[in-house]
C-alpha cells in the first residue's frame, strides 16, 4: 500500500511538473527574430507574401511602379505564386531575396525592358503550425516568429493530466508568474541591447559597447540575436547618415567651386566693363566734335549695356551658389539633429519600458513568492523542470525529407510544424537539446 501511495504521488508530481512549462497564459512574441523572419527563410506552400515592384525611368527622373504586381499572395500548395503578367512563379525553398530578383527578370524578359525592375517581397503570413496529441486543443495555429515550443502549447491549452483539485488555482499561479518573469527577462535583456545602440548613437562611437549584463549571457542563441541585431542596426543607421552627409559634402563642394568659378567670372567681367566705359566716354567725345558716325556711338553704348547685363547675371548665379553651399551646411546639421532627436527619443521610450519591466517583474516575483508561501509544494513542483510528464515531438520537412525530434520548451517552432504531444514514458529522457534532424526514412 505504501508502494501504491509512492508511486501515486509521483505520478502527480510529474504531471504537475509539466503543466508549470505549458500553462503560460497567453504566447509571447519576442521582439527578437525567430528562425522565420532570418534573411535564410524558405518561403513554402500557405505563405501570404507582400510584393511590390518599382522601375525607375531615367527619362521621366521618377520611379514607376508595377501597381498589377502590388499586393498579397499566396504560395499555392504546388510551391508557386500566381502573378499578373509574370505568370506562375516557383518559389517553394527559395528566400525572399531569390524570389524577388527572379519576379524582377521575369518581368523584364516577358514585357521587353532594359533594366530588371526592382521588387520587394516580404513575408505578410507564415503559413501555419500544427499541436496533436496530449493537448487541450489540438489544431491548427498561427505562426509567429520567435515562437517556442512552450508557448506554442499555451497556444493550444496546455497539456492535461492529474492534478490534486485544491492546487490547481495556486500551480497555475505560480507557472503564469514563473512564465511572465523568463518573459521579462528576455524582454529586459532586448531593451538593454537597444539601450546600447541608443547610447552609442548619441555618444558619436563606431561600434554598440553592450552591457556586462548583457555579455555574460553571450553564447545563448536569444541573445547572441540579440546583440547581432542590435549592432546590423547600427552600422545600417550609421552608414545610412554618412553617406547622406558625404552627399551633402559633395554638394558644398560643387557649390564653392562655382562661386570660384564665378568670382573669376566676374573679375573679368568688371574689367571688360572699365574698358568698354573707358571707350564709349572716347567715342562720345569724338560724337560731339562730329569726327565720327553715330553708329559707332550706339554700338559702344551696347557693348556696355551687354556688359553690365552679363555682370548682372553673375552676381545673380553667384549668390545662387552661395546659398546652395550654405543650405547644404544647414542639411548636414539638420541630417544630424534629426538622427539625435530620433535617438533620444527612442533612448526615452526605453527607458519608460525597462522602468515598467523592472515594475511587472517586481509584481511577478511577490505573487510568486506568495502562491509559494501558501502551498512550498508549488515550489518545487514549479522549479522540477528536469522531468516533465510528457514529451514534445516535432515533425518536420527538412529539404523534402521528414524529421521527428525531441524537444525541450524553449526550442525554436518553424512554420508548417507539426507538435506531437505523447505521455513520456518512467524510463524514457526528457527533451534538454535543441533540435537536430534526423536522416530521412528509408524508402519501402
Amino acid at each position: 500500500m505504501t508502494d501504491d501511495r509512492h508511486h501515486t504521488g509521483h505520478q502527480a508530481r510529474d504531471a504537475s511538473t509539466w503543466r508549470q512549462g505549458a500553462l503560460l497564459a497567453l504566447p509571447l512574441l519576442l521582439t527578437l527574430a525567430g528562425p522565420a523572419a532570418a534573411g535564410d527563410y524558405k518561403v513554402g506552400p500557405q505563405d501570404k507574401l507582400k510584393i511590390r515592384v518599382f522601375e525607375w525611368r531615367p527619362l521621366s527622373g521618377a520611379a514607376y511602379e508595377w501597381t498589377p504586381l502590388d499586393g498579397e499572395f499566396v504560395v499555392s500548395a504546388g510551391g508557386n505564386l500566381s502573378l499578373p503578367l509574370v505568370g506562375a512563379v516557383p518559389v517553394e525553398g527559395r528566400t525572399t531575396e531569390e524570389v524577388a530578383r527572379d519576379i524582377g527578370a521575369r518581368l523584364k524578359t516577358q514585357i521587353g525592358l532594359q533594366t530588371s525592375p526592382v521588387a520587394s517581397v516580404e513575408v505578410s503570413e507564415f503559413r501555419p503550425f500544427f499541436v496533436t496529441g496530449l493537448v487541450s486543443k489540438p489544431g491548427r495555429y498561427s505562426y509567429a516568429p520567435g515562437l517556442t515550443v512552450v508557448q506554442a502549447l499555451s497556444m493550444a491549452g496546455g497539456t492535461f493530466g492529474p492534478a490534486e483539485p485544491n492546487l490547481i488555482a495556486l500551480q497555475r499561479d505560480a507557472v503564469n508568474n514563473r512564465g511572465e518573469l523568463r518573459a521579462l527577462e528576455v524582454e529586459r535583456l532586448g531593451l538593454l541591447a537597444r539601450q546600447a545602440r541608443l547610447d552609442a548613437v548619441l555618444a558619436g562611437k563606431a561600434e554598440v559597447a553592450f552591457p556586462p549584463d548583457l555579455l555574460k549571457k553571450a553564447g545563448r542563441p536569444a541573445v547572441d540575436r540579440m546583440l547581432r541585431e542590435e549592432q546590423a542596426l547600427f552600422d545600417a543607421r550609421l552608414h545610412s547618415m554618412t553617406a547622406e552627409i558625404d552627399a551633402l559634402t559633395q554638394a558644398k563642394k560643387l557649390a564653392l567651386n562655382q562661386v570660384d568659378t564665378l568670382n573669376t567670372k566676374a573679375d573679368l567681367l568688371a574689367k571688360q566693363s572699365q574698358m568698354a566705359n573707358k571707350e564709349l566716354a572716347a567715342v562720345n567725345k569724338l560724337a560731339t566734335q562730329g569726327l565720327t558716325a553715330s553708329s559707332r556711338q550706339f554700338g559702344a553704348v551696347q557693348d556696355v549695356s551687354d556688359l553690365e547685363s552679363r555682370s548682372l547675371d553673375t552676381s545673380l548665379a553667384l549668390l545662387k551658389a552661395q546659398q546652395d553651399a550654405a543650405a547644404a551646411d544647414r542639411d548636414m546639421i539638420d541630417l544630424r539633429n534629426r538622427y539625435r532627436v530620433d535617438a533620444l527619443t527612442e533612448a526615452a521610450e526605453v527607458r519608460a519600458r525597462l522602468a515598467e519591466n523592472e515594475e511587472k517583474a517586481g509584481t511577478a516575483e511577490a505573487l510568486l513568492t506568495n502562491a509559494e508561501v501558501q502551498a512550498p509544494s508549488i515550489a518545487r513542483l514549479a522549479a522540477d523542470d528536469d522531468q516533465p510528464a510528457f514529451n514534445v515531438f516535432i515533425d518536420r520537412s527538412v529539404n523534402g525529407a521528414a524529421t521527428s525530434d525531441l524537444v525541450g520548451d524553449n526550442d525554436l517552432v518553424e512554420p508548417g510544424d507539426v507538435l506531437r504531444v505523447e505521455k513520456r514514458r518512467r524510463d524514457a529522457p526528457a527533451a534538454t537539446a535543441s533540435i537536430v534532424p534526423l536522416p530521412a526514412p528509408a524508402p519501402h
